[in-house]
Protein backbone atom coordinates (compact mmCIF):
# COMPACT_ATOMS: atom_id res chain seq x y z
CA UNK A 1 0.00 0.00 0.00
CA UNK A 2 1.78 3.11 -1.14
CA UNK A 3 1.40 6.09 1.74
CA UNK A 4 -0.22 9.17 0.50
CA UNK A 5 1.79 13.07 2.26
CA UNK A 6 -1.23 15.04 3.25
CA UNK A 7 -0.10 18.67 3.74
CA UNK A 8 -2.83 19.49 6.17
CA UNK A 9 -1.82 16.91 9.16
CA UNK A 10 1.25 18.12 8.60
CA UNK A 11 0.83 21.69 9.29
CA UNK A 12 -1.99 20.51 12.16
CA UNK A 13 1.24 19.14 13.91
CA UNK A 14 3.19 22.24 13.54
CA UNK A 15 0.25 23.98 14.76
CA UNK A 16 -0.14 21.99 17.76
CA UNK A 17 3.71 22.11 18.66
CA UNK A 18 4.23 25.71 17.98
CA UNK A 19 0.84 26.56 20.82
CA UNK A 20 2.19 23.97 23.48
CA UNK A 21 4.57 26.57 24.76
CA UNK A 22 2.67 29.41 24.37
CA UNK A 23 -0.40 26.99 25.97
CA UNK A 24 2.37 26.42 28.98
CA UNK A 25 3.42 30.20 28.88
CA UNK A 26 0.09 31.16 29.61
CA UNK A 27 -1.23 28.67 32.53
CA UNK A 28 2.15 29.13 34.48
CA UNK A 29 2.85 32.75 33.90
CA UNK A 30 -0.04 34.19 33.18
CA UNK A 31 -0.87 38.20 33.13
CA UNK A 32 -4.05 37.98 34.09
CA UNK A 33 -5.40 35.79 37.43
CA UNK A 34 -9.43 35.34 38.74
CA UNK A 35 -10.45 35.88 42.42
CA UNK A 36 -13.39 35.33 44.68
CA UNK A 37 -14.32 38.80 46.30
CA UNK A 38 -15.79 38.36 49.49
CA UNK A 39 -15.30 40.11 52.88
CA UNK A 40 -14.78 38.27 56.83
CA UNK A 41 -18.08 37.34 57.71
CA UNK A 42 -18.63 38.17 61.18
CA UNK A 43 -19.87 35.22 63.91
CA UNK A 44 -22.19 36.36 66.78
CA UNK A 45 -21.42 33.80 70.25
CA UNK A 46 -21.28 34.01 73.63
CA UNK A 47 -18.95 32.54 75.97
CA UNK A 48 -22.32 31.66 78.15
CA UNK A 49 -25.74 29.70 77.25
CA UNK A 50 -28.66 31.68 76.93
CA UNK A 51 -32.18 31.66 76.43
CA UNK A 52 -33.52 34.02 73.19
CA UNK A 53 -36.03 36.31 74.24
CA UNK A 54 -36.50 37.94 71.39
CA UNK A 55 -35.18 38.17 68.13
CA UNK A 56 -35.27 41.67 66.57
CA UNK A 57 -33.82 41.22 62.94
CA UNK A 58 -34.79 38.34 59.96
CA UNK A 59 -32.53 36.54 58.02
CA UNK A 60 -31.41 38.95 54.91
CA UNK A 61 -31.96 42.37 56.61
CA UNK A 62 -29.62 45.11 56.55
CA UNK A 63 -28.30 46.19 59.60
CA UNK A 64 -26.40 49.14 60.80
CA UNK A 65 -23.49 49.10 63.30
CA UNK A 66 -24.49 49.36 67.04
CA UNK A 67 -28.37 47.93 66.35
CA UNK A 68 -30.53 45.74 68.47
CA UNK A 69 -30.51 42.37 67.55
CA UNK A 70 -31.78 40.22 70.13
CA UNK A 71 -32.32 40.39 73.92
CA UNK A 72 -31.48 37.34 75.86
CA UNK A 73 -31.58 35.72 79.33
CA UNK A 74 -28.39 34.21 80.75
CA UNK A 75 -29.33 30.65 81.64
CA UNK A 76 -26.72 29.90 84.07
CA UNK A 77 -27.31 33.10 86.04
CA UNK A 78 -29.03 31.97 89.33
CA UNK A 79 -25.99 29.21 89.62
CA UNK A 80 -23.23 31.76 89.21
CA UNK A 81 -25.43 34.10 91.47
CA UNK A 82 -25.63 31.60 93.80
CA UNK A 83 -22.07 30.81 94.07
CA UNK A 84 -20.65 34.06 94.31
CA UNK A 85 -22.88 35.11 97.32
CA UNK A 86 -22.45 31.38 99.04
CA UNK A 87 -18.57 32.51 98.66
CA UNK A 88 -18.99 35.84 99.73
CA UNK A 89 -20.76 34.87 102.70
CA UNK A 90 -18.21 32.10 103.35
CA UNK A 91 -14.58 34.32 102.72
CA UNK A 92 -16.67 36.46 104.74
CA UNK A 93 -17.49 34.49 107.92
CA UNK A 94 -13.58 32.96 107.83
CA UNK A 95 -12.45 36.19 107.89
CA UNK A 96 -14.42 36.71 110.92
CA UNK A 97 -13.32 33.75 112.58
CA UNK A 98 -9.61 34.21 111.68
CA UNK A 99 -9.49 37.86 113.34
CA UNK A 100 -11.96 36.54 116.22
CA UNK A 101 -8.83 34.12 116.81
CA UNK A 102 -6.06 36.60 116.49
CA UNK A 103 -8.41 39.33 118.96
CA UNK A 104 -8.39 36.16 121.40
CA UNK A 105 -4.84 35.85 121.30
CA UNK A 106 -4.17 39.41 121.84
CA UNK A 107 -5.99 40.00 124.46
CA UNK A 108 -4.59 36.67 126.10
CA UNK A 109 -1.06 38.16 125.49
CA UNK A 110 -2.15 42.02 126.92
CA UNK A 111 -3.52 40.29 129.93
CA UNK A 112 -0.45 38.32 130.38
CA UNK A 113 1.70 41.60 130.23
CA UNK A 114 -0.54 43.38 132.87
CA UNK A 115 0.09 40.22 134.93
CA UNK A 116 3.81 39.79 134.48
CA UNK A 117 3.73 43.67 135.59
CA UNK A 118 1.84 43.23 138.49
CA UNK A 119 3.78 40.13 139.89
CA UNK A 120 7.24 41.90 139.54
CA UNK A 121 5.65 45.25 140.65
CA UNK A 122 4.65 43.26 143.93
CA UNK A 123 7.81 41.27 144.38
CA UNK A 124 9.93 44.82 143.58
CA UNK A 125 7.54 46.16 146.90
CA UNK A 126 8.09 43.36 148.84
CA UNK A 127 11.69 43.62 148.28
CA UNK A 128 11.88 47.65 149.14
CA UNK A 129 9.88 47.22 152.02
CA UNK A 130 12.70 44.45 153.30
CA UNK A 131 15.05 46.75 152.54
CA UNK A 132 13.52 49.78 154.51
CA UNK A 133 12.73 47.74 157.50
CA UNK A 134 16.49 46.67 157.41
CA UNK A 135 17.40 50.45 156.94
CA UNK A 136 15.31 51.39 160.23
CA UNK A 137 16.94 48.74 162.42
CA UNK A 138 20.63 50.32 162.02
CA UNK A 139 18.71 53.92 162.63
CA UNK A 140 17.43 52.52 165.74
CA UNK A 141 20.83 51.51 167.09
CA UNK A 142 22.24 54.49 168.29
CA UNK A 143 25.15 52.87 170.34
CA UNK A 144 26.31 51.36 167.15
CA UNK A 145 28.65 53.20 165.21
CA UNK A 146 26.80 53.28 161.51
CA UNK A 147 29.51 52.07 158.44
CA UNK A 148 30.28 55.12 156.50
CA UNK A 149 29.81 52.35 153.72
CA UNK A 150 27.28 50.30 152.39
CA UNK A 151 26.82 47.04 154.09
CA UNK A 152 26.87 43.98 152.54
CA UNK A 153 23.38 42.99 153.09
CA UNK A 154 22.30 46.72 151.44
CA UNK A 155 24.41 45.48 148.67
CA UNK A 156 22.71 42.34 148.30
CA UNK A 157 19.04 44.19 148.36
CA UNK A 158 20.35 46.45 145.57
CA UNK A 159 21.59 43.65 143.50
CA UNK A 160 17.86 41.73 144.01
CA UNK A 161 16.14 44.91 142.91
CA UNK A 162 18.38 45.41 139.72
CA UNK A 163 18.40 41.67 139.19
CA UNK A 164 14.15 41.54 139.48
CA UNK A 165 13.93 44.54 137.64
CA UNK A 166 15.96 43.23 134.32
CA UNK A 167 14.42 40.24 134.31
CA UNK A 168 10.84 41.78 134.21
CA UNK A 169 12.67 44.06 131.49
CA UNK A 170 13.15 41.23 129.30
CA UNK A 171 9.93 39.28 129.64
CA UNK A 172 7.92 42.19 129.11
CA UNK A 173 10.60 42.83 125.50
CA UNK A 174 9.18 38.95 124.74
CA UNK A 175 5.73 39.48 125.45
CA UNK A 176 5.68 43.05 123.57
CA UNK A 177 7.36 41.17 120.23
CA UNK A 178 4.84 38.28 120.60
CA UNK A 179 1.90 41.24 120.63
CA UNK A 180 3.31 43.21 117.53
CA UNK A 181 3.27 40.18 115.54
CA UNK A 182 -0.32 39.43 116.40
CA UNK A 183 -0.83 42.60 115.89
CA UNK A 184 0.18 42.34 112.03
CA UNK A 185 -1.29 39.26 111.52
CA UNK A 186 -4.68 40.31 112.35
CA UNK A 187 -4.14 43.38 109.56
CA UNK A 188 -2.75 40.37 106.91
CA UNK A 189 -5.67 38.41 107.36
CA UNK A 190 -8.27 41.55 107.30
CA UNK A 191 -6.87 43.33 103.97
CA UNK A 192 -6.66 39.96 101.23
CA UNK A 193 -9.76 39.01 102.14
CA UNK A 194 -11.26 42.28 102.06
CA UNK A 195 -9.96 42.98 98.36
CA UNK A 196 -11.27 39.70 97.28
CA UNK A 197 -14.57 40.31 98.93
CA UNK A 198 -15.27 43.35 96.90
CA UNK A 199 -13.89 41.86 93.98
CA UNK A 200 -16.61 39.70 94.35
CA UNK A 201 -19.34 41.79 94.56
CA UNK A 202 -18.50 43.69 91.79
CA UNK A 203 -18.91 40.51 89.76
CA UNK A 204 -22.25 39.82 91.55
CA UNK A 205 -23.58 43.08 90.69
CA UNK A 206 -22.56 42.91 87.36
CA UNK A 207 -24.39 39.70 87.18
CA UNK A 208 -27.91 41.24 88.55
CA UNK A 209 -27.56 43.75 86.07
CA UNK A 210 -27.73 41.47 83.31
CA UNK A 211 -30.32 38.98 85.05
CA UNK A 212 -33.08 41.45 83.83
CA UNK A 213 -32.31 41.01 80.41
CA UNK A 214 -29.08 40.62 78.08
CA UNK A 215 -29.50 42.55 74.74
CA UNK A 216 -27.06 41.69 71.55
CA UNK A 217 -25.90 44.46 69.49
CA UNK A 218 -24.68 44.36 65.81
CA UNK A 219 -20.73 44.67 65.71
CA UNK A 220 -20.61 46.62 62.25
CA UNK A 221 -23.14 47.52 59.38
CA UNK A 222 -23.63 44.55 56.94
CA UNK A 223 -26.60 41.81 56.18
CA UNK A 224 -27.78 38.62 58.51
CA UNK A 225 -26.54 36.00 56.49
CA UNK A 226 -27.17 33.22 59.05
CA UNK A 227 -30.00 33.09 61.42
CA UNK A 228 -30.63 29.27 63.41
CA UNK A 229 -32.22 29.80 66.25
CA UNK A 230 -35.73 31.74 66.82
CA UNK A 231 -37.43 33.13 70.59
CA UNK A 232 -37.88 30.63 73.54
CA UNK A 233 -34.93 28.18 72.27
CA UNK A 234 -31.52 27.69 74.05
CA UNK A 235 -27.83 28.37 72.59
CA UNK A 236 -24.51 26.71 74.67
CA UNK A 237 -22.03 28.79 75.15
CA UNK A 238 -19.72 29.37 72.15
CA UNK A 239 -22.48 28.59 69.59
CA UNK A 240 -23.03 31.12 66.52
CA UNK A 241 -26.50 32.65 67.05
CA UNK A 242 -26.47 34.31 64.13
CA UNK A 243 -23.54 35.63 61.39
CA UNK A 244 -23.35 39.22 59.95
CA UNK A 245 -22.43 39.97 55.95
CA UNK A 246 -21.05 42.64 54.91
CA UNK A 247 -23.21 44.38 51.85
CA UNK A 248 -20.25 44.58 49.60
CA UNK A 249 -17.09 42.63 49.55
CA UNK A 250 -14.07 43.89 50.69
CA UNK A 251 -11.22 41.28 49.97
CA UNK A 252 -10.26 39.48 47.03
CA UNK A 253 -8.57 36.15 47.20
CA UNK A 254 -6.64 34.97 44.63
CA UNK A 255 -3.31 32.79 44.10
CA UNK A 256 -0.42 33.82 41.79
CA UNK A 257 1.15 30.79 39.77
CA UNK A 258 4.53 29.07 40.70
CA UNK A 259 6.08 31.30 38.09
CA UNK A 260 5.20 34.24 39.13
CA UNK A 261 5.75 34.36 43.22
CA UNK A 262 8.62 36.66 43.17
CA UNK A 263 6.57 38.90 41.69
CA UNK A 264 4.36 39.41 44.43
CA UNK A 265 4.63 41.67 47.46
CA UNK A 266 3.02 43.19 50.48
CA UNK A 267 1.62 46.87 49.29
CA UNK A 268 1.34 46.07 45.88
CA UNK A 269 -1.33 47.32 44.54
CA UNK A 270 -3.13 45.54 41.62
CA UNK A 271 -6.27 46.49 39.24
CA UNK A 272 -9.39 44.21 40.12
CA UNK A 273 -12.38 43.94 37.33
CA UNK A 274 -15.49 42.36 37.02
CA UNK A 275 -15.74 39.44 34.49
CA UNK A 276 -19.32 39.90 33.42
CA UNK A 277 -18.73 43.93 32.84
CA UNK A 278 -15.11 44.30 31.34
CA UNK A 279 -15.41 48.88 31.81
CA UNK A 280 -15.59 48.18 35.73
CA UNK A 281 -12.23 48.16 37.41
CA UNK A 282 -10.64 49.27 40.68
CA UNK A 283 -7.74 48.84 42.68
CA UNK A 284 -6.35 46.36 45.16
CA UNK A 285 -3.78 46.48 47.71
CA UNK A 286 -2.15 43.62 48.69
CA UNK A 287 -2.61 43.09 52.66
CA UNK A 288 -1.71 39.39 53.02
CA UNK A 289 0.02 36.82 51.68
CA UNK A 290 -0.29 32.73 52.38
CA UNK A 291 2.92 30.83 53.36
CA UNK A 292 3.05 27.84 51.20
CA UNK A 293 2.29 26.87 47.96
CA UNK A 294 -1.11 25.01 47.72
CA UNK A 295 -3.50 23.61 44.61
CA UNK A 296 -5.25 26.41 43.23
CA UNK A 297 -9.17 26.17 43.45
CA UNK A 298 -11.08 24.72 40.18
CA UNK A 299 -13.17 27.82 40.35
CA UNK A 300 -10.03 30.19 39.51
CA UNK A 301 -8.03 27.74 37.27
CA UNK A 302 -8.52 28.94 33.73
CA UNK A 303 -8.92 24.90 32.37
CA UNK A 304 -10.75 23.17 35.37
CA UNK A 305 -9.53 20.18 34.25
CA UNK A 306 -5.42 21.09 34.59
CA UNK A 307 -4.11 20.98 38.10
CA UNK A 308 -2.18 24.54 39.11
CA UNK A 309 -0.31 25.70 42.47
CA UNK A 310 0.03 28.57 43.78
CA UNK A 311 0.59 31.05 46.25
CA UNK A 312 -2.45 32.34 48.01
CA UNK A 313 -2.67 36.67 48.10
CA UNK A 314 -5.37 38.78 49.85
CA UNK A 315 -6.29 41.94 48.14
CA UNK A 316 -8.08 44.82 50.06
CA UNK A 317 -10.52 46.70 47.93
CA UNK A 318 -12.50 49.88 48.59
CA UNK A 319 -15.76 48.76 50.67
CA UNK A 320 -18.16 50.91 48.41
CA UNK A 321 -17.85 48.78 45.09
CA UNK A 322 -20.03 46.72 42.75
CA UNK A 323 -19.30 43.68 42.92
CA UNK A 324 -21.36 40.69 44.73
CA UNK A 325 -20.56 38.50 47.90
CA UNK A 326 -18.30 35.63 46.38
CA UNK A 327 -18.50 37.04 42.79
CA UNK A 328 -15.45 35.95 40.78
CA UNK A 329 -13.42 38.26 39.17
CA UNK A 330 -10.11 39.29 37.21
CA UNK A 331 -7.03 40.49 38.92
CA UNK A 332 -4.47 41.30 36.45
CA UNK A 333 -1.75 44.04 36.30
CA UNK A 334 0.87 42.04 37.84
CA UNK A 335 3.94 43.11 35.13
CA UNK A 336 3.40 46.65 35.86
CA UNK A 337 3.32 46.87 39.12
CA UNK A 338 6.30 44.74 39.79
Amino acid sequence: MRFKFNVLYFLFVVGVGALIPYARKTLLHPEDYYGIAENQVRSINLQYPVEIRQIHVALGQQVDSGQLLATLYRTDLPLKINELTYEIKELDARRWIDVRQLKADLERLRAQEQEIRSEYTLKIRELEGEQNIQQSLFAELKSIERPKRETPQAANYTRQLEDLKARQDLDLQQLNLLIQQKEAQMQSAEQPVEITIAKLKNELELLKKQESELQLFAPQSGIIGQLDFQTGEKVSAYTVILKIYGQHPNVVTTYIADGRLAEIHMGQQLTVGSINNPAYQLTGTVVGLGTRVTLLPERLRRIPEIKIWGREVQLQIPAENEFLQGEKVKVNGLSAAY
